[in-house]
């Protein structure tokens, strides 16, 4: 590996560590991480030179030798990026807001064709699962339900006003400033996927509470779409799906979807809360389930 990196990168190292599939080194006190990258190299890039067209700070993406993103190891494509953000401390909403910066595009969204085809194919998958998988089968409809309860609400938004900025493939449990700053997890897409994204993972962690989500949420300015958007995002169980598929892939056990089976109650008073506060400033339709309040 420090003939590899020599050879295509001319970085001389003294040592190395391997991180699950990164390879992790340090030069003059700068971190370095040679990581497997499987996406479409044209949309990165594309998303890298956004990002420093409009001054976002970032990690920094090395070429090789040959002038070139990706380096083949081992029949493997690695990507170099220099970490000029070495910070732990955790990031918060008020992170995500200021950093998610609203750029100009004409790229079109479409959520709701997305969700609709990754839904069938979850929904083809546990029917064919057979008695394998108890919990996910004994959970699923649940979850399927909130989604198809976040497609609904797509129908109702004018998609002219959805603003376009810097977000993040997933905010994930715990994630540092570093983490966030990572190029390889930005995507392009309205403010609202990192927050709520942010929210989800978070409550169901037992890190934040309703009090904190609500300070925080009532600050940011939202158009009217994008606020029915924002609860499309907070109703869509992307935290259920990721489980779902660590599970499928031999990743976890399947009793830790337990962790989120018992937070269901808990979670739907939080979507309530932020229902109410989002119907208080926009024209979302009913949601009866959630605007009755017997059902909580």
């Amino acid at each position: 590996m420090k003939n590899f990196i020599k050879y295509y990168y001319n970085l001389d190292i003294k040592e190395y560590k391997e991180i699950d599939d990164d390879v992790l080194f340090e030069i003059d006190n700068i971190n370095y991480k040679l990581t497997i990258y499987n996406g479409n190299i044209e949309i990165l890039l594309k998303i890298y030179s956004t990002l420093i067209l409009y001054n976002v700070y970032c990690h920094e993406i090395i070429l090789n030798r040959d002038n070139s993103v990706i380096t083949k190891y081992n029949d493997t494509n690695y990507i170099l990026i220099k970490e000029y953000i070495n910070d732990t401390k955790l990031i918060n909403i008020s992170n995500i807001y200021n950093y998610d910066v609203y750029i100009k595009s004409n790229q079109k969204l479409n959520w709701k064709a997305l969700w609709e085809e990754k839904l069938d194919y979850y929904e083809y998958q546990i029917s064919e699962l057979g008695l394998k998988y108890n919990l996910l089968r004994e959970s699923f409809s649940y979850y399927s339900g909130l989604c198809e309860c976040a497609i609904s609400l797509l129908n109702y938004i004018n998609y002219d006003n959805i603003r376009i900025n810097i977000a993040h493939k997933r905010i994930k449990y715990k994630e540092t400033i570093s983490e966030f700053t990572n190029p390889l997890n930005i995507t392009i897409d309205n403010i609202t996927r990192d927050i709520a994204s942010y929210i989800k993972i978070n409550y169901i962690k037992g890190n934040i509470n309703i009090y904190y989500i609500l300070n925080y949420i009532d600050g940011i300015k939202l158009t009217n779409d994008e606020y029915i958007l924002f609860m499309a995002r907070l109703l869509y169980p992307s935290y259920y799906f990721d489980m779902y598929d660590d599970i499928m892939q031999g990743k976890i056990d399947e009793e830790e979807i337990k962790e989120i089976m018992k937070k269901s109650n808990s979670f739907e008073l939080l979507l309530r809360k932020l229902y109410i506060f989002i119907h208080e400033r926009s024209n979302i339709p009913t949601i009866e389930w959630l605007h009755n309040s017997n059902n909580f």
